[in-house]
């Protein structure tokens, strides 16, 4: 068994700590879940990115994008739904 020392501000260990403790975990346990999610998936667990490089949209700029994507959408010929229907199956939804 191996033993990991990490540096962590006291508040957010008293938080983790809290929340590890209301769910019936110590929080060495915490951290082995996620050790062992972090090898099974190669990775982390979850998406990590940098809040500076995420864009954010202001409503008026995403009803455009929106809108523009229902215009385009409408220029697209309809698709007969026997083109993707697979042979035998109900065709009746």
């Amino acid at each position: 068994m191996a033993t990991i020392t990490a540096r962590i501000d006291d508040k957010t260990k008293i938080q983790a700590e809290e929340i590890a403790s209301s769910i019936g975990l110590n929080l060495s346990s915490v951290i082995n879940v996620f050790v062992n999610r972090f090898v099974a998936e190669r990775g982390f667990p979850f998406a990590v990115s940098d809040p500076k490089t995420v864009q954010m949209f202001d409503r008026a700029a995403l009803s455009d994008a929106v809108s523009s994507a229902i215009r385009e959408r409408r220029d697209v010929p309809e698709v007969p739904k026997s083109f993707y229907v697979v042979p035998g199956t109900d065709t009746d939804d």
